[in-house]
């Protein structure tokens, strides 16, 4: 009787997981799309000047959001068993967290603006500090429903509040509002969804029975230093740029940073929103984990690689035709970090894993030893000049690959054979479809002429590639995207299924 309910349960999960993929799917594109239009508006109307204060801002409200969780919500996802109160609790903490963040950022924010030589910077952190508060009120409510894989109320809220900001943000920049539009775009976003999560989950409300929030700590505190960790490692070439080239410099290289880290967000996270849950149900069956993992790292390097080898080839048009003769100078630090962002992407899965097991002081080993070799690679770049930076985080990331490999072997219990049979048909026929792209600008044509060209052409050599050499695969996948997107959720209520 109870392998009968736990197969049950398992079924219902697959189910749930597969509905939850396609509405964060949904989510996750909708709202960086409107972020990025948003971002892409506003840098044609800023030039890298201007949009370099915005750049600077967003290095230190992203380290403040550090604060406003604590690693809290990880762990209410995580837990089995929670107690009645805990949710509000934590609701609690967040919220008193969140006020102190941005007292303490309206009193920093002359400090971040002496530290990129930037006074426009502490114009800007002034408002933006009141959306803190406002970030810390949705974490809760997120958390829950994510918990319960109730993904269609958050992805709605995500949705909406995207819409809503971006709108506010290019419409305060074609007015004249210059970097403030910044503040507009994210005190709209933040306060919907705030408001949009909290009704959704009707709650949970805030409590003062902190003592349920004691049996959190021991893994939400290894989830903050890991998150902190990793903040620090993916964001210090940010502060050294700003700090030591310049704010114009960061513009270029933090315009090329957000195209790198798409994939992580449109696809990564979507995968990882699901997964994460997925694992933590999973912990007590290796079989269904190492399912899990095949399936998730099938679909990343299927859908990831191509997109970015394609932005690696294109950059040099991409970059003169949607931002402009101003941002050239980006288009090189676009092509190596398209490729950084499509291993990162790929391998994006790994903490989720880790954290849905349960192993917080392996995450924290990992982030440390993540730290100090990307560190390492950025500050070497550092010496030779911006393009050098954005070599050396790529650099950096593929040394630690193998590490990541025999990590999720050891947890799932799946080879780093196997893992690099999923991985490898992407990048072999991304390769040839690169080469024919490349081959086409070797031709004297229009940036215009050639993307229009080009995309098309990339797409049918990939195809053909897929088809010629890893067909397999590519029926594997299709027969993943179908499973992800159609009604039918039963289909997915065992992955160990499709991977046999």
């Amino acid at each position: 009787m109870g392998k009968q309910a736990a197969h049950k349960q398992a079924a219902f999960a697959g189910r749930t997981a597969v509905s939850g993929v396609r509405w964060s799917l949904s989510a996750v594109l909708a709202r960086q799309g409107f972020q990025m239009l948003c971002a892409i508006v506003l840098a044609r109307i800023l030039g890298p000047e201007s949009y370099g204060i915005i750049s600077a801002a967003m290095v230190y409200t992203t380290f403040a959001a550090l604060f406003l969780d604590q690693g809290l919500s990880s762990a209410l996802i995580q837990r089995p068993e929670l107690g009645r109160r805990a949710a509000g609790a934590t609701a609690t903490v967040n919220l008193l967290f969140a006020v102190l963040v941005g007292g303490a950022t309206v009193l920093l924010a002359p400090w971040a603006g002496d530290f990129f030589h930037a006074p426009g910077v502490t114009a800007l952190l002034l408002p933006l500090a009141a959306a803190i508060p406002l970030k810390g009120l949705a974490i809760t409510p997120r958390a829950m429903l994510s918990r319960d894989l109730m993904l269609r109320p958050v992805a709605r809220a995500d949705i909406l509040a995207a819409a809503a900001g971006a709108t506010a943000g290019i419409t305060a920049a074609l007015l004249g509002a210059g970097y403030f539009a910044l503040a507009y775009q994210v005190l709209t976003t933040d306060a919907l969804t705030a408001a949009l999560l909290l009704a959704a989950s009707r709650g949970p409300w805030p409590n003062l029975h902190l003592r349920e929030v004691g049996p959190l700590l021991s893994f939400s505190l290894s989830v903050f230093f890991t998150d902190f960790l990793a903040y620090f490692s993916r964001n210090v070439d940010n502060i050294l740029v700003g700090r030591f080239l310049g704010v114009v410099p960061l513009s270029l290289y933090s315009m090329a940073y957000r195209i790198m880290v798409v994939p992580v967000q449109l696809v990564g996270q979507t995968v990882n929103r699901v997964m994460f849950p997925a694992f933590s149900r999973a912990a007590g069956d290796a079989a269904l984990v190492a399912a899990h993992l095949s399936r998730a790292m099938h679909i990343l390097a299927m859908s990831v690689v191509p997109l970015m080898a394609l932005v690696a080839c294109a950059a040099p048009g991409l970059v003169q035709v949607v931002l402009g003769d101003a941002w050239l100078p980006a288009a090189p630090l676009v092509s190596v970090l398209a490729v950084g962002g499509a291993r990162e992407t790929i391998f994006y899965i790994t903490p989720s894993l880790m954290k849905g097991l349960g192993k917080g002081k392996l995450i924290v080993r990992y982030e440390i030893t993540a730290a100090l070799v990307q560190v390492g690679g950025i500050v070497i770049g550092l010496q030779f000049g911006l393009f050098w930076v954005a070599f050396g985080l790529v650099a950096a990331g593929f040394v630690l690959t193998p590490v990541l490999l025999l990590l999720q072997s050891r947890l799932a219990g799946l080879g780093v054979r196997k893992q690099l049979g999923v991985i490898l048909p992407a990048v072999h026929a991304a390769l040839w479809a690169s080469a024919a792209y490349l081959a086409l600008g070797l031709a004297p044509l229009l940036p215009v002429v050639q993307l229009a060209l080009g995309l098309p052409l990339f797409a049918a050599v990939h195809a053909a590639a897929l088809f010629l050499f890893h067909r397999s695969h590519l029926k594997l996948f299709i027969s993943q995207a179908r499973t992800l997107f159609s009604r039918q959720e039963n289909h997915a209520a065992d992955p160990a299924k499709e991977e046999a």
